[in-house]
């Protein structure tokens, strides 16, 4: 049973429960509206590849509100029938095609590459990589592996995560690690432009570059973090020769995850170009959209971050308004920010034992009798 749904301007014929063979997920309109706006603000006459499309949600609405031509493709004949359906229901020409995603991007090159799987995209790398001249917007919602909560997640992305409490930065720097191995075994090279977690699924948005030296290039973004679970130390490197095994701070043993990408996984030019789209747009999930894209545009390029609460909980006292010690931080001549990943989440250059330095003083201050304040 089918049931009409809007999304955008878009009219869509979506499952009223998912099943094997036809999936749409309601929760992901604010990624796809967010897709719709990137599109946009980067794409000019490019093809746009669709290659798990379900129920063609994504791919119509790229060809309804943007413009582009369109592929899309599905391996399921269920699938494959709603998105005809669909393509009528918004008067949509494109090329539609009932076949495995991989046969199909090993046969073709496209322009632009979404590909937005159940589970990981592990699978459809290799094909991507061969097949994307322009753009590429991957999804992962195997998050558990990514996080270091599963430990599938070195076989599977071969990297090895650490369950820290920045777990979804790292989800998102170990995804964008092997797609940027993926495509360097072709001499391309990824520049994110924008990526970002939020609730179960990581997303990146990447421009592709080719050439062998832009391929070496970007391989040298890649690096690992090393994390001291002892006192909450952390710092990142691109190469583990020379690191020391003990803490330099609490003398606790130093855990390594990586490889990852060190570098910024966003371009603040181009987010503030989405931010634009995204005003001038109707879309369901307008105001959200905005305001990931507004703090991921704003955040440090660190590829760390700190959660208050737990350093506080740490400590034993009770947390001040988090902006004011980004505030103090920032008083103290050092950057700070918010972060998309975690409300309570903040980046900083202070390392941790200027910032328990920072709390415990503030702390101190407040329990002083007021007379010697």
């Amino acid at each position: 049973m089918l049931l009409e749904r809007v999304e955008g301007s878009t009219k869509l014929l979506v499952p009223v429960r998912a099943t094997k063979s036809l999936f749409y997920n309601p929760m992901m309109e604010l990624c796809r509206d967010i897709d719709i706006a990137a599109i946009a603000a980067l794409a000019t006459r490019m093809v746009y590849l669709d290659a798990l499309a379900g129920t063609g949600v994504r791919g119509i609405r790229v060809a309804n509100e943007v413009g582009l031509p369109v592929v899309l493709n599905d391996r399921s004949k269920e699938a494959y029938e709603v998105i005809k359906r669909n393509m009528e229901l918004n008067g949509i020409e494109a090329e539609l095609f009932n076949e495995d995603a991989n046969v199909l991007m090993y046969r073709h090159r496209y322009d632009i590459i979404d590909i937005d799987p159940f589970g990981s995209p592990v699978h459809f790398l290799d094909s991507v990589a061969r097949s994307a001249n322009r753009l590429i917007l991957v999804t992962a919602t195997d998050t558990a592996p990514l996080c270091g909560a599963h430990t599938s997640g070195l076989r599977r992305y071969a990297a090895r995560a650490l369950n820290t409490e920045y777990h979804k930065e790292m989800a998102t720097r170990i995804l964008l690690g092997r797609v940027t191995r993926d495509l360097c075994r072709y001499d391309k090279a990824i520049q994110p432009l924008l990526s970002y977690s939020k609730s179960h699924f990581v997303r990146i948005i990447a421009r592709v570059d080719r050439g062998a030296k832009r391929a070496d290039e970007c391989m040298q973004r890649l690096g690992f973090i090393i994390h001291c679970f002892s006192c909450g130390n952390r710092f990142a490197v691109h190469e583990l020769l020379g690191i020391n095994e003990r803490c330099d701070i609490c003398g606790g043993k130093l855990k390594v995850a990586g490889p990852l990408y060190l570098a910024p996984i966003k371009d603040d030019k181009f987010c503030a170009k989405v931010c634009n789209e995204l005003r001038t747009r109707e879309m369901g999930r307008k105001r959200e959209a905005m305001k990931l894209v507004e703090t991921c545009m704003n955040e440090l390029d660190i590829p760390f971050y700190y959660e208050y609460h737990n350093i506080c909980k740490i400590l034993k006292i009770s947390p001040p308004p988090l902006q004011y010690l980004i505030d103090a931080l920032r008083a103290s001549g050092y950057e700070a920010s918010r972060t998309h990943f975690s409300d309570t989440g903040f980046k900083t250059e202070a390392g941790i034992e200027e910032i328990k330095s920072m709390l415990n003083r503030h702390n101190k201050y407040l329990n002083q009798p007021s007379r010697d304040r």
